[in-house]
């Protein structure tokens, strides 16, 4: 010890200094880790804006939070990468279920600023007025404590969830809210709260209205706590399962397709019409299921309502017109994107739109994902007898770019049979052996 306080004794000056900056570099770096290691945002009302509800997302999961049941895990934890998370997504882990978790912030901080803002100038405040104490004095607000929660307020959100509204479709959302502050009971502070909800993003209103528990292909809803939900983790990406062997993605996109058909055909005679349909969008947990991981951009539309409105050509089948979507700054080469008529979509029983989704921007070759760099589509590379004893490629094509009418719900059809056998069919690999 004596040795090593004399050599520091005669260092010069500037070696002195340089070893205290690593001194203290060295406290500010393990000090930092042990903070990130013992500190909690999710106990945090500020880090989870509940001083803002009912200009939120609810309140039925701060318990768990404040109660200190999960935290944050990996990269999440570390706040300075807020910067860059412009999603708003983190990843959590229950403590006492051992579950892995997904918190939402549902968009970005520009975008509830600028929300926010819009609602503040309705009721003649400034920006970042305090929205608790005046959400019930926007225009739209003191209607809602008037008449209720009406069709007409939700469609003037501009959300896709209501962009065709009916009474049935907002009774089946308010019977399925968990963010009521009373049970079983509605207060106008949750009409309020909903609305505010569906101005930022209707994908919380998604999940609870078409529940996991009632089958439908979602995360789990566990709640909300001021501007954040929390979801169940449904596992990896779907563009991570692009080189797949083909009998699993054979599967994923026999799921997929069933998926389209479950949105399309239900006993509840609600059809859900995917707008934005890319990879990113759906997830496979570990047990190969696969979801619907990004609910925000669906349509849906009340069959009911459609039969009693009896407007001209409902009972026709709509059918989604293709767009090839060349990219202009990728060479003019097939881009992905989905064109749709939210008119039609609203006014017709049945539709075949969510067969073209799929096919369009995940499955048939027409699917390039340039931003993540998949191309030819998740059946790409098929085995020759996929494409000669199923047709399969044909029956892809026709399911994109159908030649007759109804082409391409008949193509859909023959599409999940194929796909359902091959699934099952394993590709034998044979391996050369080297002659000597």
């Amino acid at each position: 010890m004596n040795t090593i306080l004399s050599k520091l004794q005669s260092l010069p000056l500037r070696g002195k200094c340089f070893f205290a900056f690593l001194i203290l570099l060295t406290v500010f770096i393990y000090g930092n880790i042990y903070f990130l290691i013992g500190r909690n945002d999710l106990t945090d009302e500020k880090f989870l804006e509940t001083d803002k509800c009912p200009a939120c997302y609810g309140e039925s999961m701060c318990f768990a939070l404040f109660d200190n049941q999960v935290d944050l895990t990996g990269l999440s934890k570390i706040r300075s990468l807020d910067l860059i998370n412009i999603k708003n997504v983190h990843f959590a882990k229950h403590k006492l279920h051992d579950t892995k978790l997904v918190l939402k912030k549902l968009a970005h901080d520009d975008e509830l600023r600028t929300i926010d803002t819009k609602l503040c100038q309705d009721v003649g405040k400034p920006p970042y007025c305090d929205l608790a104490r005046n959400l019930h004095k926007t225009s739209i607000g003191s209607q809602i404590i008037n008449n209720g929660l009406m069709p007409a307020y939700l469609n003037d959100s501009s959300a896709f969830m209501f962009a065709c509204p009916s009474l049935r479709l907002i009774d089946r959302v308010l019977d399925r809210y968990k963010e009521k502050a009373k049970r079983g009971v509605t207060l106008v502070r949750d009409k309020l709260q909903l609305w505010y909800t569906s101005l930022v993003n209707c994908e919380p209103l998604m999940l609870q209205a078409f529940p996991a528990s009632e089958g439908w292909p979602f995360p789990e809803y566990f709640g909300a706590c001021g501007r954040f939900i929390v979801v169940s983790d449904q596992g990896r990406p779907l563009k991570e399962y692009y080189d797949e062997p083909w009998e699993k993605r054979a599967d994923i996109a026999f799921q997929i397709m069933k998926i389209a058909d479950k949105f399309t055909n239900n006993k509840d005679d609600f059809a859900l019409y995917l707008t934005d349909l890319a990879l990113e969008n759906l997830a496979i947990d570990p047990a190969g299921k696969v979801t619907i991981v990004d609910a925000e951009n669906i349509i849906v539309v009340d069959k009911m309502a459609v039969k009693r409105a009896n407007l001209p050509g409902w009972q026709e089948l709509h059918e989604s017109s293709f767009d090839e979507c060349l990219d202009s700054s990728n060479n003019n080469k097939p881009g992905n994107c989905l064109s749709f008529s939210q008119e039609h979509l609203c006014t017709h029983l049945n539709s075949d739109h969510n067969y073209y989704a799929v096919c369009r921007n995940l499955l048939s070759s027409y699917a390039n994902d340039r931003h993540t760099n998949r191309m030819g589509g998740l059946l790409h590379n098929m085995p020759n007898f996929a494409r000669d004893d199923w047709d399969l490629e044909n029956l892809l094509n026709k399911c994109v770019r159908p030649d007759m009418p109804q082409g391409r719900i008949q193509a859909a059809n023959k599409l999940i049979h194929a796909l359902d056998v091959l699934r099952g069919v394993k590709i034998k690999r044979t391996t050369k052996k080297r002659i000597p």
